[in-house]
């Protein structure tokens, strides 16, 4: 049986979730999941928000703000960089690159070099900086390009709806943990409630009220775990074998690059062929 911690010591979010989790398990004989915990992932399962944003307007904000600098770093990237086809536009690039490459040497930073971030504002600068800083343009905008696609699969999904939304977060959560009981018992959750008090009566009802408490999710327990007992799958109780996962890896189908990622790919092309 899991000790309890020394009483002069508070246990922190992660030990708090991981003591629920043992407690939910321990009556069917199985052990927690510690073990499988990591120094990044420290949660017994994942408890990050499904849409990162607290609020339309939150989101918003952050969507014209990506979308308006991607389309500004893609137009310095189409000015910046030419083929050879554009004779007269290829010509300025010839001129006007070393006279970048001069100017970021001369500005490069010369003390406190231990920054790694002025080592690489040097370095730069001196492998030829019109040349390495549009790379890091080109990268940039990749994964502005990248987050830009989660932003609009994230307004479909959680912000373009004609009704009441509902707390998506006690949802993932209730799903996320009953998905965990069905892995580890091999049998789905149950939902029900004690005679007296109305007080979740099965393992999986306690520990989805215990884990909303440590995560300040003021919701109903009920609503929420009798949702996400309908989502559990067969799959869910039964978990292919490793062997079968490890195969099915190498039919996953990569998204397909957006037109703005293939314009700049392009772009790519065409410097390289300038230098």
């Amino acid at each position: 049986m899991q000790q309890n911690p020394p009483k002069n010591m508070v246990p922190d979010v992660s030990e708090r979730l991981h003591l629920v989790v043992d407690r939910m398990l321990e009556p069917f004989g199985k052990a927690g999941v510690r073990n499988r915990a990591t120094t990044l992932s420290p949660d017994p399962f994942d408890t990050t928000k499904p849409n990162q944003h607290d609020s339309k307007a939150e989101f918003q904000r952050e969507l014209d703000v990506v979308a308006g600098s991607l389309a500004r770093l893609d137009e310095a990237l189409d000015l910046l960089g030419s083929s050879e086809e554009d004779v007269e536009h290829y010509a300025m690039l010839r001129r006007l690159v070393p006279i970048i490459d001069q100017k970021l040497r001369r500005g490069a930073p010369r003390g406190g070099l231990a920054d790694s971030t002025e080592l690489i504002r040097k370095n730069v600068a001196e492998v030829g900086g019109y040349t390495g800083s549009y790379f890091v343009i080109l990268d940039f905008s990749f994964a502005l390009t990248e987050r830009y696609q989660e932003l609009k699969d994230q307004e479909e999904k959680f912000w373009n709806i004609n009704h009441r939304a509902p707390d998506y977060y006690a949802r993932t959560i209730a799903l996320r943990l009953a998905k965990l009981f069905a892995r580890e018992v091999g049998q789905r959750p149950t939902y029900g409630t004690a005679a007296i008090g109305d007080h979740p009566s099965t393992a999986y009802g306690r520990a989805l009220e215990q884990v909303f408490e440590i995560l300040e999710i003021k919701q109903k327990v009920r609503t929420h775990a009798k949702w996400a007992i309908k989502q559990i799958t067969d799959e869910d109780i039964t978990p292919l074998p490793v062997n079968s996962l490890s195969a099915m890896m190498g039919l996953s189908h990569s998204r397909p690059p957006t037109d703005n990622v293939k314009r700049v790919a392009q772009a790519l092309l065409d410097k390289r062929s300038t230098d």
